[in-house]
């Protein structure tokens, strides 16, 4: 092998390596920012405390995010990927349309509640100014696990409407059926948690989902 392959094939391995990092690397800062978020509250958290968590300087850390606000909405929208990601496995798992609706259902309330604690964690400590501050990007992120999972009950409908399992839907007739679907799950969610009882979930979720389905074949 000549010199000249050598040194190629050594730029090829060290561009590879460095592409690498760059999709590791923050991934391991929104990691191990969360993490601080959870253990002091987003308000004490610094750019130091992330940087030597991660075990890398600062210059490092402000190469992919520039101030504290900016890793606080990837934090957010790696939370709402992960809460997806969860939601979708769950559903791909279920075989029959009825079993991909009724666990959509269970596990979107699951993942919310599971999400709740870290979300009062981040707020520990925070005053009404910095909660404010933040209200835009949690709205956003809001609108963006709307759509994400508006986006999968429509797949869901869509491979319904090809294997025969439900009847035709128009676009509205699904956009009116999502809205209703989503809008009941947060209202069994949020019932369930102010009495801090949830031992009628599932029984409840049936009951949605058999009505859904009576619909849909309605």
């Amino acid at each position: 092998m000549s010199v000249i392959s050598i040194f190629a094939e050594s730029e090829t391995f060290m561009a590879s390596t460095l592409h690498i990092q760059d999709e590791i690397l923050p991934e391991q800062i929104l990691q191990a920012t969360l993490q601080l978020y959870l253990k002091h509250g987003l308000k004490k958290v610094t750019m130091d405390d992330v940087s030597k968590v991660i075990g890398k300087s600062r210059s490092v850390l402000y190469y992919y995010y520039k101030n504290k606000d900016e890793i606080f909405d990837a934090v957010m929208e790696m939370l709402i990927r992960n809460v997806v990601a969860e939601i979708k496995q769950a559903v791909d798992k279920a075989r029959s349309i009825q079993g991909k609706i009724r666990a959509f259902g269970l596990v979107k309330i699951k993942v919310s509640e599971d999400k709740q604690a870290v979300f009062a964690a981040m707020e520990s400590g925070m005053n009404a100014d910095e909660i404010s501050r933040h209200t835009k990007t949690i709205n956003d992120i809001h609108i963006q696990l709307m759509n994400a999972e508006s986006d999968l009950l429509k797949a869901v409908f869509a491979e319904g409407m090809q294997k025969g399992e439900i009847r035709p839907l128009t676009a509205m007739e699904q956009d009116t059926l999502i809205f209703i679907l989503l809008s009941g799950i947060r209202g069994i969610r949020r019932e369930m948690r102010n009495k801090e009882d949830f031992s009628h979930l599932k029984p409840t979720v049936d009951v949605l989902t058999a009505m859904t389905m009576k619909w849909l074949n309605g």
